[in-house]
């Protein structure tokens, strides 16, 4: 149904979106209203100001009663991976006589992983990495195939409660439904196609103060690690080294180019109605010395991996971190040996890497 309306909170690692979405043509969205709330986010697994997020949560609530019928009356509320634990789990059922697999069937395979709510976290996602019959035969989805038992590889994916209990009562209380989605989950099922998942694909989204590294096959993710690094680091890094403010740091990460070879070439930011100066290689070093540690993170995420990453999968990166930064990617393989790229939504006039997260939300919102 295309016109149905549906609302989405985005919680970013500095800022918490709400937007309100349509279904367009082509499966492109219609934005019909949004806003931006500032935060002081959140780093490990917990916010920094919770009664913050609670009162921020309150204001959109009201912005989301304000914007008209919202399908459902439910909020799509994504959940950073800070606040997530991934488990997967191996599954089997057996049947009396070979028979059609049916939905209930495949219901029930899930229930027998007893992957359930806690007293400390709640199940928001579950999904299928592959499926097998009894002949051997893989498949994403059995539903229809005839067998005598259905086994599964599957993915579950548990929401720390006290997210829910930072945003779940403003909701409520503005009068809406709330259903947790994980936002890894959103971004890797709307940005790579079924191809891509089937083979096994890699994302990483660096945020301001945080990233994300994330490993999917068929619909559900088999791996996920978070650690303390984004864009905001870099700029902060300018912002010491340089005394300059935070703004005018921005300013500058955004003009460099790492992968350029001349040295000693001035870098002209406008600061004001002045001329302002510095020196490019100095703050290519400056950003260079940040991306080390994010490529040492990355590398501890690949050593981590439980099974080996074929070499004909790329390093995928999205989000407002790096994203922006001329070289940066180039920089990134080059240290890790592998090939990097940078992905954005498949979306004319909205394929920002910025708003990868946000989309994806939306997309799986229109989607239930």
């Amino acid at each position: 149904m295309r016109n149905k309306q549906v609302a989405i909170i985005d919680f970013g690692s500095s800022q918490i979106r709400a937007v309100v979405g349509q279904r367009g043509v082509n499966d492109t969205f219609i934005i019909k209203d949004k806003a931006v709330f500032d935060y002081d986010g959140y780093t490990g697994n917990s916010f920094l100001d919770v009664d913050q997020v609670k009162k921020t949560v309150l204001k959109v609530g009201e912005f989301f009663k304000q914007a008209g019928k919202i399908e459902d009356n439910t909020v799509y509320v994504g959940v950073p991976s800070n606040f997530t634990q991934l488990v997967v789990k191996q599954s089997q059922i057996s049947f009396e006589k070979k028979k059609r697999i049916t939905d209930e069937d495949v219901d029930r395979l899930y229930d027998s992983a007893f992957v359930t709510s806690t007293a400390h976290k709640t199940l928001i996602n579950r999904s299928a990495i592959i499926y097998e019959l009894n002949d051997y035969r893989r498949l994403a989805y059995p539903v229809g195939a005839q067998s005598e038992l259905l086994k599964g590889k599957l993915s579950f994916v548990l929401c720390d409660n006290s997210f829910v209990n930072a945003v779940k009562p403003g909701l409520d209380f503005c009068g809406f439904k709330v259903e947790f989605v994980s936002i890894s989950l959103a971004e890797v099922m709307y940005l790579f196609d079924e191809e891509a998942r089937d083979r096994l694909s890699v994302l990483i989204d660096v945020g301001f103060i945080s990233t994300t590294f994330s490993v999917v096959q068929g619909d559900g993710l088999i791996y996920e690690k978070n650690f303390d690094f984004g864009g905001g680091y870099i700029t902060a890094a300018i912002t010491e080294q340089l005394d300059v403010d935070f703004d005018v740091a921005e300013t500058i990460k955004k003009k460099v180019n790492l992968s350029s070879i001349s040295q000693n070439s001035p870098l002209e930011i406008i600061e004001g109605q002045n001329g302002k100066y510095f020196n490019a290689e100095q703050v290519k070093q400056i950003i260079k010395a940040c991306m080390e540690e994010f490529c040492e993170n990355v590398s501890a995420c690949l050593d981590d991996l439980p099974f080996v990453l074929p070499e004909y999968v790329p390093l995928k990166i999205t989000g407002g971190g790096i994203c922006f930064i001329r070289g940066a990617k180039e920089l990134v393989a080059s240290r890790l040996g592998v090939a990097v790229e940078n992905i954005s939504p498949r979306v004319p006039l909205m394929d920002n890497p910025l708003d990868s997260a946000t989309l994806s939300l939306l997309d799986i919102a229109l989607r239930q």
